[in-house]
């Protein structure tokens, strides 16, 4: 594979990932009405979904390389660091925020800041609640996307190994394990949840595992091209699930007003990534895969950039946004939830995440140079 063409970046993962992670900031600010705009209300599944399907694409591209060239030690030992650096800022998120909400809680003689976060037990049995976080058992509200992500990468070696024998073979051992884990109900054990992990690692692994597969299918140019009667069938089902899940649709001529029957509804489990929010990130991942060119016009220009930025440091982002909806809770509780307070905490949110981004690549973008210019020193003693 040429150099250039390895190095040439589809533009739509970053922005589509930085937008997902807007949205999951904007969703775990509660009460916030600006959470009615995000994607969670158009269909089945949410921005959680798209932020893994992309997060196992872009690890798939990442690491192929090394997977090729048989170097599954080596991809094991960078998927083992990537997970310990996801650990570690799932761990300094989780005393950020307990520090804030007990604070809050305190100050403002409100306890709902912490018991609706599930951290009270921080209180009553701290050395066994921390101990229990530490070992990812414990996983407060809002902070249990970061432990998947951990097993995830650890899992990652596997697929990469299971993906150079065969993409068919990968996609059906991970479809057999999503089978077990919905239908056996395995999951891993939580401190605070008797059915496990909010995010069941187990089934949440197929979508990670499918972007994988698909950006090897890229790499190796085995892709088809967009199908018209796939293309239709995607949009198809991108319209049925918004028929069905969009809040402000009531048929009041059908049972209990629902589209689908209750024994429908009910199944469609966020936990354990019912197929139904399976299938939706699929179909909108191939709509947008089909319609918008990796280097559309408009993915240039200077807003479509200031997400993309954002895409680019998902882990400090999404972290700091995580902190961020708690901030933007307390601010709307005590200073009133009209519309500029609203106005006012999701923008200053979103422009907080974007400078932080921002800062982040311009450091990169300095030492980049200052290594180039100091690895023909280092070569030569």
């Amino acid at each position: 594979m040429s150099t250039s063409r390895r190095k040439e970046r589809d533009l739509r993962i970053d922005f589509f990932r930085g937008l997902a992670l807007i949205f999951i900031f904007i969703d775990h600010v509660p009460d916030n009405t600006w959470a009615s705009a995000t994607l969670r209300n158009f269909g089945f599944a949410d921005a959680s979904e798209v932020f893994v399907l992309l997060a196992g694409y872009s690890a798939g591209l990442a690491y192929w390389s090394m997977a090729e060239r048989g170097d599954f030690r080596g991809a094991f030992a960078r998927a083992s660091r990537r997970a310990s650096e996801i650990y570690v800022w799932h761990i300094i998120v989780f005393i950020a925020s307990a520090i804030m909400l007990y604070s809050a809680a305190r100050l403002f003689q409100y306890p709902a800041y912490v018991h609706n976060i599930a951290i009270g037990g921080l209180a009553t049995d701290p050395w066994r609640t921390l101990g229990s976080a530490m070992l990812l058992f414990y996983q407060p509200n809002q902070m249990n996307i970061l432990p998947m992500y951990v097993v995830l990468m650890f899992w990652l070696p596997v697929v990469l190994v299971l993906l150079r024998r065969s993409v068919a073979l990968t996609l059906a051992i991970s479809f057999a394990i999503w089978l077990v884990a919905n239908f056996a109900t395995v999951n891993l054990p939580a401190h605070h949840r008797e059915t496990g992990w909010f995010f069941n690692p187990f089934a949440w692994q197929l979508l990670f595992t499918t972007g994988a597969a698909a950006s090897v299918l890229v790499r190796r140019m085995h892709m088809p091209p967009p199908q018209v009667w796939v293309l239709v069938l995607a949009a198809a089902y991108l319209i049925f699930a918004f028929i069905v899940a969009a809040p402000w649709v009531q048929y009041s001529w059908l049972p209990d007003g629902r589209l689908l029957s209750r024994e429908l509804v009910e199944p469609m489990s966020k936990h354990d990534l019912s197929m139904w929010r399976f299938l939706h990130v699929l179909a909108l991942a191939y709509v947008v895969a089909a319609l918008v060119p990796k280097n559309a016009a408009w993915l240039k220009q200077s807003w479509a950039c200031v997400i993309q930025t954002c895409g680019k440091h998902s882990l400090e982002v999404f972290s700091l946004g995580t902190l961020l909806s708690f901030f933007g809770w307390i601010a709307l509780r005590e200073l009133g939830s009209n519309q500029m307070m609203m106005l006012a905490v999701n923008v200053a949110g979103i422009a907080i995440m974007s400078v932080t981004a921002w800062q982040m690549s311009r450091r990169k973008q300095i030492r980049v140079p200052q290594r180039a210019r100091t690895e023909p020193v280092l070569a030569s003693t």
